[in-house]
């Protein structure tokens, strides 16, 4: 197992999340595109590739939570002009995966019910994300980059989603407090499928609320540790203090 940490939000600069991952003895971070200081200094900060090897430490990439990867054509493209642009920046980072949100699409609420434009056109939704999947996992190739895919909420209609996407032979980050608040609902895939999952979010949760310290919830961690143990594992909690006492109790 690889332990990484997440871009924290009450920070300003990769710098000080490298400060505390050599700190803490970490394997890795994930550069996280939604922040617009990682933005600005992968573009920017040339002392970036050094600072990384000098504290010993492989990155990943988690790209804009909102890209939606079976979007019409103008609108994947928009995100896959701005994938093939950070892709670029991670030359010399050591960088091993780039994770992809699986998000829901288009919703119609209708008498306080949704309904999933997706599920209503799925053949052609599908069809979409797997071609523009494929295209996103061919430009990560050129950098010798892996894609893995996350999973979010889980309507009924991803569940034949994710089913399609492992006969294609994807590869997946298991984000274990989504799953949890969404009733485990990839568990119960993974334990009827053989999934690869290159990459895990670990963070406590309980039915209602993610993103905890390990030991603040209700999930079984060390189950998921034992099954992430070949993966890189990012402990997804938010604050500094969250990932010290985490690291503390994962070690």
């Amino acid at each position: 197992m690889k332990l990484g940490m997440p871009i924290l939000f009450e920070y300003n600069s990769i710098e000080e999340n490298i400060n505390l991952a050599k700190e803490l003895k970490l394997d890795f971070i994930e550069l996280n595109l939604n922040f617009g200081y990682c933005r600005y200094e992968l573009e920017h900060n040339k002392q970036l590739k050094n600072k990384l090897n000098e504290a010993s430490l492989e990155t990943t990439i988690h790209f804009y939570d909102e890209a939606d990867m079976a979007s019409y054509e103008e609108v994947f493209e928009g995100y896959f002009k701005l994938l093939k642009k950070y892709l670029k920046y991670t030359k010399g980072l050591n960088t091993k995966l780039l994770n992809v949100h699986l998000n829901e699409g288009p919703v119609v609420t209708i008498s306080g019910e949704k309904n999933y434009i997706y599920d209503k056109e799925f053949d052609k939704y599908i069809e979409y994300l797997i071609k523009n999947l494929r295209k996103i996992e061919k430009e990560c190739n050129k950098y010798n980059i892996k894609l893995v895919i996350e999973n979010i909420t889980i309507p009924p209609y991803l569940e034949k989603t994710y089913k399609r996407l492992i006969q294609k032979g994807f590869n997946f980050n298991y984000d274990i407090g989504h799953d949890h608040t969404s009733g485990d609902i990839l568990k119960k895939i993974m334990e009827e499928n053989e999934m690869k999952f290159l990459e895990f979010h670990v963070h406590d949760s309980t039915k209602t609320k993610c993103h905890l310290e390990l030991g603040l919830g209700e999930l079984d961690i060390n189950y998921y540790t034992n099954i992430a143990k070949d993966s890189y594992v990012v402990l997804e909690v938010k604050s500094s203090s969250d990932l010290i006492n985490s690291v503390k109790k994962i070690k």
